[in-house]
């Protein structure tokens, strides 16, 4: 895949309409510059970052219009922005947030995972 410098928000934009479900190299682009991004960020601005690609990632899982197999691939890969955040987590009200993040991510999967069958 070529490298053409795309703005974050059309990346994530694109993945939520399933316009590259074919391009799964389109969401590994998108999680690996995540991670340059979140290298030179606060501990604060980085969670916000991990937490949006985590919503981004959610949400096209959840939408029943995207093609199958790009919410599935969408999937399998949410647990990543969720991991990094599990270690950025500094107070209470962080570990909170994450075991929320993570409780909505089981009930709204397993209701989801269904209608991939």
């Amino acid at each position: 895949m070529s490298r053409y410098l795309v703005p974050f928000s059309v990346l994530e934009q694109t993945i939520q309409a399933g316009q590259c479900a074919d391009s799964p190299e389109v969401l590994y682009h998108y999680l690996n510059l995540t991670e340059e991004y979140a290298e030179r960020l606060n501990i604060t601005d980085a969670t916000v970052l991990h937490q949006r690609v985590f919503n981004v990632l959610l949400d096209t899982v959840c939408d029943t219009n995207v093609a199958p197999h790009w919410r599935q691939t969408c999937l399998d890969k949410v647990y990543l922005p969720l991991s990094h955040l599990k270690r950025l987590i500094v107070t209470y009200q962080d570990a909170r947030n994450y075991f929320k993040m993570e409780h909505n991510l089981r009930v709204l999967s397993h209701y989801f995972i269904s209608s991939f069958e």
